[in-house]
């Protein structure tokens, strides 16, 4: 005879309930930004701000100044190959956006971390990875797309559409039932949203993020930040493939009107990689 016995502590349920509780109050539970980065954000959004008064404020973390200089040696944001060691010079090659990024990305790294030893270490390290090389290629596409002027908000979007896995992954140890990602794969487009919103981020980038997994959905007009992230996640897809003509071959291309309009073909994708692999590697060596 089965026995009734109380519902387990801390399941998957109970974890949506609370994240919605919290979304209700506007009270995300988030472990704040690092000090010396909600600063350098803060600088970031004054309008007013110039090169050099950034470039003393990003010296105030080394691992940032570290990673702008790298960035702009990339071969993504350095078409002409001059070589910068001075940070005022990079800070000046990159931009405001571009830094605001640099320091969203390492950022987000510390807020989400977890124990070397915990289970869902390899899987967060491997969304972080993937995560980083899609704004290579969201930076990559929205260059040579007819708006290129959304391509910062392209790579911010790349490096921001897996943060609702990133909170997801640190929340397991309270609840274990979030170690299943068949579970927890609808949730994830929805969460992430709700944080990029919460930290203030563009209404266009949230939507994005929020609308990643409608692959099959059309629209008018020229392609959006929806589009550059969908594209740029197969193209991410498909480079990290061991077998990338095979996963060309089995894709539904007819359900991914994002790729066209972005002039995206099975006849051409595997070139499209080609061409961008040099720029890739090199931000993803800048920022990974």
């Amino acid at each position: 005879m089965l026995q009734n016995t109380p519902a387990a502590p801390n399941t998957a349920l109970d974890f949506l309930n609370d994240f919605a509780n919290q979304l209700g109050r506007r009270d995300i539970d988030l472990p704040p930004f690092p000090d010396v980065y909600a600063k350098i954000l803060n600088a970031l959004n004054d309008p007013g701000i110039s090169m050099e008064q950034l470039a003393r404020v990003v010296t105030a973390a080394p691992d940032l100044c570290v990673r702008i200089l790298l960035l702009a040696n990339s071969a993504l944001m350095n078409r002409v190959g001059v070589e910068v060691i001075d940070i005022g010079v990079a800070v000046t090659r990159l931009g405001v956006t571009a830094v605001r990024n640099a320091a969203v990305s390492i950022a987000t790294k510390e807020v989400f971390d977890i124990p070397k030893n915990s289970p869902m270490r390899h899987k967060l390290d491997a969304l972080r990875a993937m995560s980083v090389k899609t704004a290579a290629y969201a930076y990559f596409l929205a260059t040579r797309s007819e708006q290129p002027g959304i391509r910062d908000d392209a790579m911010l979007t790349g490096l921001l559409h897996n943060v609702g896995s990133f909170y997801i992954c640190s929340k397991t140890e309270k609840y274990p039932e979030l170690i299943d990602e068949e579970l927890t794969r609808a949730w994830v487009p929805g969460i992430g949203c709700a944080l990029i919103d919460n930290w203030g981020f563009s209404e266009d980038i949230a939507k994005a993020v929020d609308e990643q997994e409608l692959t099959d959905v059309s629209h008018f007009g020229r392609s959006n930040l929806t589009d550059i992230l969908i594209a740029s996640k197969q193209l991410a897809l498909v480079s990290s493939s061991d077998s990338p003509e095979t996963m060309v071959f089995g894709m539904t291309w007819k359900n991914m009107p994002a790729l066209s309009r972005l002039d995206i073909t099975p006849d051409n994708i595997l070139d499209i990689i080609e061409e961008s692999a040099r720029e890739v590697e090199s931000f993803v060596s800048a920022l990974g």
